[in-house]
This record gives structure tokens, sequence and C-alpha cells, in this order.
């Protein structure tokens, strides 16, 4: 026989279809010992019981197959649901069974949240989408149920399901009843860090009243990186949370309340970051993999109210993937396919290095991003050591450091008749690979970090400066790729009966066709790793390369950035954010100031610039290139739609939605932590 009602201790994460994804990880966290408030659940079958009457069933199929074939808008579908639902009285059993668990839990005021079956699952949170009732009395607990089943069809909620292939019959709402906690503070507690994903780093915020001023996005919260196993706190932040969300007296939704000045100071004591940092720890480790946490503190106590997993990290979060003991440094962002990459470390090796150039880069990370470009990394020991080189050529041998730049400018002279060749130019790769390092020693690296030098120390000298910018001002690596390598890579291709030979400079290594073990079976599995997405690392340290397609790289160039929390404004075309998923975008803004998307469209080439990206937004959000928000902490729910929707994302700029408007040109530049107004529109 099918049960109406669970009491909470009674579940664990294996009751997900009967309780939904909140109401078994509540369960969960009453057999971790977590402090969690005691409560019940009204299961999934109460759910179909109600919507298995004739009235309802059959209407609901029919609107949402309208929905499906493009007949009605997001919006009809809801009012037609809507209108149909609310003339249905919840079955009689299913009032009993909830008035008498409401009797055993004898709470004075609840909270009655819904709790879908496919919700807080590893792969979709259903942020916000789905109805929450605070300080609930038990004479109105019943309607409360029924509104957070009738928000399962909101326009969003439609919208968030079709776009994680959730269809109507897929999905079930339990409800939470719990206690009501009266929070004088609350915060979200992620045990490993949601964007960076450093599986030793926690992140913890924390503001004063409701936790859901955390997760609208409204407030700046606190926010503390802590270390896990010393709890030790790394990096820390004090919002200035303006406001704050406080249940008042005859109110059944919190309401937003000025903090006159409290807001500025700390909301949560070191003590307790450690002691909800330990807690974190050890739920942590009774789950098995990282979570997202809810909590409350009243009367000075924890209250744990929700743990969920985290959806959105890389496959390969907690394994190595490059040692990072060289210490690298940023070098350059460059559109160079993996052959033309792999080159880069031979380009600089001690072999070619010669004692002109005094020094070598031997040793370099590569690490493609989203849009396909190359970021380039050398360990900040080398890049010092070649930049001290400069600096003695300029105090010591000045006329040497001119010659070195005369001979780069030159080779614009000498290379192209002999590129122009094509491979037909060359005895062997040997040959071909003294060539390139030439070319990029001379014309590409020395130049540049000439310039750098003169920037980093101001030095007055024209002649060296005008040298070596005539010398950047060209490039001959656009013909070697077109004449010289992607003709090789093809050329090897076809050799091996390869079908997509256009792709292969993007499929193996320098060093590989170098040693003869490109094979077809190889650039066959790479391809197929490519076109599902995956990117490369590619890392040469002591003459040792280690080559990786993974699914994120995004997280590994900020981490590598240390981009944990909000960074202050140094342009003024500038705003900075912290980032809530990696990427570059460049588009049109779309200023949104409405908390839903009603009437609104957008592109896909649009980024789409909002006060705090309700999910009342989420047509727009999954519709748009990017996202930039005023307000906002890594746990609102527009930073976790960002994350599962994987588009680039700046929360908490401020100031945004005033400072751009609607066609001014944006670059959003996670990696820099900004947004760029490139070009404002023409009034």
């Amino acid at each position: 026989m099918t049960r109406l009602i669970y009491q909470l201790s009674e579940l664990d994460s294996s009751f997900v279809a009967e309780a939904g994804g909140k109401g078994a990880s509540l369960g969960e966290l009453m057999r971790a010992q977590a402090p969690v408030p005691p409560g019940f659940v009204v299961t999934s079958s109460a759910f179909h019981s109600f919507f298995s009457s004739d009235q309802i069933q059959q209407p609901i199929l029919d609107t949402i197959q309208a929905l499906n074939d493009r007949q009605i808008d997001l919006s009809q579908a809801h009012q037609q649901i809507k209108s149909c639902i609310e003339v249905v009285e919840v079955p009689d059993q299913i009032c009993e069974a909830v008035q008498q668990a409401s009797r055993q839990l004898a709470a004075p005021r609840v909270s009655v949240r819904s709790s879908a079956t496919c919700e807080d699952s590893a792969t979709s949170a259903w942020a916000g989408q789905l109805e929450t009732f605070l300080d609930v009395t038990p004479d109105e607990v019943i309607e409360k149920i029924r509104s957070c089943w009738l928000s399962l069809f909101s326009e969003s909620a439609l919208a968030y399901g079709e776009h994680h292939c959730f269809t109507t019959g897929d999905i079930s709402v339990a409800v939470v009843v719990q206690q009501m906690v009266q929070s004088d503070i609350s915060g979200i507690g992620f045990s490993v860090h949601p964007v960076t994903q450093e599986p030793d780093i926690q992140l913890i915020e924390a503001c004063l009243g409701l936790g859901e001023a955390i997760v609208s996005g409204r407030i700046i919260p606190d926010q503390f990186v802590v270390e896990r196993d010393s709890r030790r706190i790394l990096e820390s932040i004090t919002g200035d949370q303006k406001e704050a969300l406080w249940i008042r007296e005859g109110h059944q939704k919190p309401v937003w309340q000025d903090l006159d000045g409290r807001g500025r100071q700390p909301k949560i004591t070191e003590q307790q970051v450690s002691e909800y940092s330990a807690l974190l720890n050890r739920l942590h480790q009774h789950y098995g993999h990282p979570i997202d946490t809810e909590w409350a503190i009243q009367d000075g106590n924890f209250q744990v109210l929700q743990a969920r997993p985290i959806t959105t990290l890389a496959a390969e979060y907690d394994k190595t993937l490059f040692d990072d003991s060289q210490g690298w440094q940023f070098c350059v962002r460059r559109p160079f396919f993996l052959l033309a990459g792999s080159l880069l470390p031979y380009w600089m090796d001690a072999r070619h290095a010669d004692n002109t150039i005094g020094g070598h880069l031997n040793e370099v990370l590569l690490i493609q991003d989203e849009t396909g470009m190359m970021n380039v990394f050398y360990p900040h020991d080398s890049s010092e050591a070649f930049l001290s080189r400069i600096g003695d050529l300029f105090q010591n041998d000045r006329e040497q450091l001119i010659r070195i730049l005369r001979y780069g400018l030159g080779l614009y002279a000498q290379a192209p008749p002999v590129i122009e060749q094509g491979l037909s130019g060359f005895a062997d790769l040997e040959e071909l690979e003294d060539l390139f390092a030439d070319i990029a020693q001379h014309t590409t690296v020395f130049p540049a970090w000439v310039l750098i030098y003169i920037e980093q120390h101001q030095i007055d000298d024209p002649e060296v400066r005008s040298l070596a910018e005539q010398i950047r001002t060209h490039s001959l690596y656009p013909v070697i790729e077109r004449k010289i390598l992607e003709p090789l890579a093809v050329q090897t291709a076809e050799q091996l009966g390869f079908a997509e030979p256009d792709c292969a400079c993007e499929l193996f290594l320098w060093s590989e066709l170098k040693a003869g073990v490109v094979t077809r079976e190889l650039l066959e599995s790479r391809y197929a790793a490519i076109r599902e997405g995956r990117r490369y690392i590619f890392q040469v340290i002591d003459g040792r390369e280690t080559f990786h397609l993974v699914s994120q790289t995004g997280y590994l160039l900020t981490r590598l950035a240390k981009q944990r929390k909000l960074q202050p404004r140094s342009q003024e075309n500038e705003l900075t954010g912290q980032v809530a998923w990696p990427g570059i975008f460049r588009g049109r803004a779309r200023v949104v100031l409405s908390l839903d998307a009603q009437g609104l469209t957008i592109s896909p080439d649009e980024v789409l610039v909002s006060i705090q990206s309700s999910p009342a937004l989420m047509p727009l959000l999954q519709q748009c290139g990017a996202i930039v928000t005023d307000d906002g902490g890594i746990a609102c729910h527009a930073a976790i739609l960002a994350r599962e929707l994987k588009k680039p994302t700046l929360i908490g700029t401020l100031e945004a939605t005033q400072r751009i408007q609607t066609g001014d040109l944006v670059e959003i530049d996670t990696y820099s932590q900004v947004v760029r107004i490139l070009e404002k529109q023409q009034q």
C-alpha cells in the first residue's frame, strides 16, 4: 500500500521517488546526525492521487502537448493548468493524513517546501523553480501543499524541465513540512568550491535574516574560503548587506527590511565558520560526494536545512591534470590549434635557445578554453630569468640587444620565400623545427618580452621600442599554419585513412608526429572526444609531456588565477564581478529590469544584464549567450543556473544595469573577472 506521509526520521537518500530530492536528503541528513528541524513529507503518491482525477489529468496532458507543439506559450500553459487545478479539492484521505502528521509535529509555525522527485539530483538542482512557504500555520498547510504542486507548472519550471529533458510524466512533487526556523543568520556551504572546483577548499556564505536573500541574488553575502582539513580561513569578504528578509507577523512570505548599516559588519564569527566547516566536512564524508548545503542559526545553534549534490563539477575536478609545483604564470591567449601549440616548448628549448637569446622556455602549460583558444602558461622562475636576461642586455650590452632585434626584423624578408614552398622546402621535421624555432624566438618571444620589460621598468629607449614594435606588428604564424602545419596534418591523416583529415591539426602533438606514433585509431578516438566537447591540457616539464582531453577546463583557468572572490575595478569601462561560470563571450547587451520573462525574448548572441536573474527569467537564461547581474553571490539562483547552463556569468557587479544599456557591445571575461563595455549604443 502506498503511503501518503513519511516522518523525516524514516527517510534516507533512497526515498527520492517517494519523498523527492529535498525530502530524501533531509532524511539522509538526520541519518548523518546533522542538526535538522523535525518534520514530515507528503509523498509523491499524494501528488499522483490528486492529479489522477479526471478533472485534472487529461486537461494537463492536453495543455502540455499543445505547449510542446508550440500551439501555446509558457504563460498560456501555466494559466490553463492553474485554472484547472484551483477548482479541484484535495482528497479527504490526504487532508486527514496531513492533519494527523501536523498534530504529531505540534509546531506552531512550519515551512512548506516543494520537493520534486528529480530535484537536487546530480544533474539538476531545480534551484528556485518550485514553491516554498514560510511561517505557515497548521490550518494553512493543505492549501500551501496544493500551491507547491501547482508550482511544477509555473512558466520558469516548465522551461527548466524542458531544458533538462523532463516531461510532465517524469516528475512528481512531494512536499516537506518542517518546524519553522526563525533565522537570525542564514547561509550556504559548499564542500568543494563550486567555481575553482578545488577539492580541498570549501566556500561558506552568510547573511542576516533568511537564506533566501542569498539565493535570490539580491544581496552580496559575507564569503569565507576555507581550507577543509585545517578549517583555516584563506580568504574572506564582508558583504555590505543593505537589506534582509525577515518573517513578519501576518505575512506568509518573507519581507525585505532595510538594515540601517548593520549589514556592513561580519555576520558570523571565525569560530562559527570553523564550526560549520567541520560539520560540512563530516557531511561530505557521509554522502561520499561534494555537497551544497543550506543552513540557519537560531538561538546561537546551526540548523541544516538542505544538502544536495553540487551539480556542475567536472568529471575530472579532483584529478591531478598538471603539475602546479612550477608556479605557472599566464603569458598569452592565442587561437593556436593543438599541433601548433604543442610546438611551443620545442621553439624555446635548450637546443634552440642560443646564447644570443640567453634563456629558454621549454617548460609550458597549455589549456584550451571553451572558445577553442589556447591559454599559455610558463613557469614563474623561467619567465623571471628571461626578463632578467633582457635587463642585463639593456644595462650591459645594448648593441647586442639591438642586433637580436634587427635579426628578428630581417626574418620577415628571409623566411616568407622558404615558407611559401610548403612541405617541399624541407628535408625533414628537424629542419622544419629549426626554422620554426628561429622565427618564434626572434619575431615573437624576444621582442614581446623586450616590450614587457620596457613597460614594467618604464625604460625610455625609443630605438629599442620602435624595433620591437615593428617586429610585433607582423606575424608569420598564420602563413606557417596555412602553408606548412595544416598540410602536414592533412597529409598525415590521409595517409592513415582517417575520414576527417581537415580536422587532423587539432588531434595530435608535434612530438607524436616526430616519434611516428600517430595512428588512425588515435585520430578517431580524439576526434570522437572533441566532438563530445572535450578540450585539451598539454604540459611539458623536464622534457616529459602530459596530454589530457577533459570535459571542462574553465575552472582550471579560474583556479590558476585564484579567482575565488570579488576584485576591485581598475578601468572606467570595466565592471568587476564574481565568477559563477567561466568563459569569455562578446555580444550586445539586453538589459532586463523585470524579474520575470513574460513577454520578453533574447537571442543567443546577446548578453543578459539583469539585477539578480531570478528563476522566473529561466527562458531568457536559456536563450542568452552570457549573463551579468548587479547582485548575488556564488550560491544565488543565477549562479546555480549559470553553472547548470554552462554560460559565462559574472554576478555581484553592483551596477551593471546602471552602466550598461541595451545595445551596448560588451565582453564578459571571467578569467579577468570583468565585464568590458566595448562600444556604447548610439542614442
